[in-house]
């Protein structure tokens, strides 16, 4: 039945050891979330001024496409068929929203007038400008040397762009 090495009275009991694990504590993870929280919403928002400008960046880079394109018309001669006569010039109109218009200038009959839109702005400054054949320079408002058109993008930046009456045009970028 009992047999003696079934209870031997010389060997200690031994109870099973529970290993220990390291672990955090609810604070430590409340502070490490914390933590991240704050730099992601710091991320966010560089990302998103970051975002906006290039926007206000691209409209510019677009305003400044429309002009040299319509001063390269105007220095070709080249004309719609509805326009007739002499050439006198091709005329851009931005219209204070985010439209602007384009036409050919002739003597007797001007040509097609056609109006888009600058995606990424608010509203730029009104304004109507006339490039004159052959590189004979550009007529600005009220014979003015210079003339900025200032847009500004939904969020509020405000930038410049300046043509000379020699017809140079330049991109300023953002204003304060």
């Amino acid at each position: 039945m009992c047999q003696s090495r079934d209870f031997d009275t010389n060997t200690p009991l031994r109870l099973s050891t529970m290993k220990t694990k390291s672990a955090y504590t609810l604070i430590e993870l409340i502070v490490v979330i914390s933590i991240i929280s704050i730099l992601v919403s710091f991320g966010i928002s560089a990302y998103t001024k970051a975002r906006d400008r290039q926007i206000g960046q691209a409209a510019g880079e677009q305003i400044l496409t429309i002009l040299q394109e319509n001063q390269k018309i105007a220095n070709v001669g080249k004309i719609d068929s509805s326009c007739t006569g002499k050439f006198t010039g091709q005329k851009v109109i931005f219209s204070g929203t985010n439209t602007y218009k384009t036409q050919s200038l002739c003597s007797t009959n001007s040509g097609i007038e056609t109006t888009s839109t600058i995606p990424g702005i608010s509203s730029i400054t009104a304004t109507s400008i006339i490039f004159n054949p052959l590189s004979l320079g550009t007529y600005l408002v009220a014979g003015a040397g210079e003339q900025i058109i200032a847009y500004t993008t939904p969020i509020g930046l405000t930038y410049h762009i300046k043509i000379t009456r020699s017809g140079t045009i330049e991109n300023l970028g953002i204003q304060p």
